[in-house]
């Protein structure tokens, strides 16, 4: 009995330590947040942004952060973060005319802050519990399966023209929106199965076109991105 009492005890002890570790974990995030992030990325309601408050936007949105990211990516990127948009959030600011067509100019593409090891941790424990739209990723039921490189390359490119924004592989594909050659390391497979589904339910301002995909389509655009991901040319 005496032994059972002192492990409930050290049980109890441990509970409230550990929350209040996480809460101040996310209360450093925060603040960290309004000092380094909040000059360039929003994390207030974005469900009645007007088109004129979203070409203002010098980065993405992370009102929903937490349902969007994989929590172990972004704490490794926060530390070395790379360029996801090869184009920069708006492409038509940075684009140039040359004697072979348009091109992005990349003296215009700024790069994005790093933090260091605690500072990721903290911004990532903030950032994962922003999750204001969980009753859409709540309408999701993924399973990943297997995918044919060619025919999803095709279905990428050429059927649902995917390409024409997004890259499949380092400079394949379009420029004006992220690169999905890292998107199953980076992104949720909820969240991009919604985000195909219901583009304007989670950004109503968003370039992103809702194609009206059956289920189906979206699980075959599904795979395919994690054949990528997984095995990168």
């Amino acid at each position: 009995m005496k032994i059972q009492t002192l492990f409930l005890n050290t049980i109890l002890i441990l509970i409230p330590f550990s929350f209040s570790t996480l809460v101040s974990a996310q209360e450093e995030g925060k603040n960290l947040y309004e000092e380094a992030c909040a000059a360039c990325h929003s994390i207030s309601n974005n469900s009645n942004i007007t088109l004129s408050q979203r070409l203002e936007e010098r980065a993405p949105t992370l009102f929903y952060a937490g349902n969007k990211f994989n929590p172990d990516w972004l704490e490794s990127w926060l530390i070395n973060p790379k360029r996801l948009r090869p184009g920069g959030h708006f492409f038509l600011d940075n684009v140039i005319v040359t004697e072979d067509g348009d091109a992005i100019d990349e003296s215009k593409l700024t790069e994005h802050i790093a933090v260091n090891a605690v500072q990721a941790k903290q911004l990532t424990e903030y950032l994962m519990a922003q999750t204001p739209k969980s009753d859409l990723i709540a309408l999701e039921n993924v399973t990943l399966g297997k995918a044919n490189r060619a025919l999803g390359e095709k279905d990428f490119h050429k059927f649902k023209g995917c390409g024409s924004c997004h890259q499949s592989e380092d400079g394949y594909g379009g420029v004006s929106a992220p690169e999905l050659y890292s998107s199953m390391n980076r992104l949720q497979p909820a969240f991009i199965s919604s985000y195909i589904r219901y583009p304007e339910k989670w950004d109503p301002k968003t370039l992103m076109p809702n194609r009206h995909l059956n289920e189906s389509s979206i699980e075959k655009l599904l795979n395919y991105l994690n054949l990528i991901t997984e095995q990168p040319e």
